[in-house]
């Protein structure tokens, strides 16, 4: 019996997305797939993004994140599907989707990164925005307002120079963290490059405000920035 060619929707279901669950009061991934369909045409390598390959079998560490993939909730196209297992490669700067595909093997996609518009799990958030030189990439939001706290994360590739034989490993995550006001980057690293980011009056207040709580930026957790940049945010609502 001769098997019939699946159609660019059945393409799309297979290659982007696992079947799972999916909220009842959403619209069904298919109705969805169908509507773009409709809108881009038949480009398959569009909406399926390129298969992955892992090509650092030799090396020490792997490129990511987080080594294992995490099930996240993925906006793409102003769609929100859950249960999507993702992997963030930081090295390459690439969203990696693991997927069951009809013959109930695992693969991996790249997905495309104009369609990914944010990806999140837990108390992490990540959204594809136009960095400090214009170019558009994946940073982690800590806090998104007025004044936004975000972060962008890497690792390097390099030889292990104390190794007999040529080989490569994986730094550990790489962070540079910025504050986002009215669309401009300022890249911070310790209390006074924080406070560059304001105006004189405002960095009174918020020097006084990082003395009393004790705020070290360069080593405080989330939870404390976010409260400091909650703290600054409610500075410029009273200069409004």
């Amino acid at each position: 019996m001769r098997m019939r060619k699946p159609n660019t929707i059945i393409l799309m279901l297979v290659a982007l997305f696992c079947l799972s669950e999916i909220q009842a009061q959403q619209q069904s991934l298919s109705d969805y797939l169908a509507k773009v369909d409709r809108k881009y045409g038949n480009d398959v390598k569009l909406v399926n993004g390129e298969k992955y390959f892992y090509p650092y079998t030799r090396a020490d560490g792997d490129p990511f994140l987080f080594s294992e993939p995490r099930p996240v909730v993925i906006r793409v196209h102003e769609k929100e599907f859950a249960g999507q297992l993702v992997r963030y490669d930081i090295f390459n700067q690439q969203v990696i989707l693991d997927f069951k595909d009809i013959y109930g093997g695992t693969s991996s996609l790249v997905l495309q990164e104009e369609w990914v518009e944010s990806f999140g799990f837990e108390s992490h958030f990540f959204r594809r925005m136009k960095g400090p030189e214009g170019i558009p990439g994946y940073y982690q939001v800590v806090v998104d307002g007025p004044i936004s706290l975000v972060y962008s994360w890497s690792k390097d590739y390099l030889m292990n120079l104390n190794s007999g034989v040529q080989s490569y490993y994986f730094t550990e995550p790489m962070k540079k963290s910025f504050l986002v006001i009215n669309n401009s980057f300022y890249p911070y690293r310790n209390n006074g490059s924080f406070l560059k980011a304001f105006d004189r009056e405002q960095q009174k207040a918020i020097k006084l405000f990082m003395r009393q709580a004790k705020i070290k930026v360069n080593k405080a957790p989330d939870s404390q920035m976010r409260h400091l940049v909650e703290y600054c945010n409610s500075l410029s609502n009273e200069n409004s």
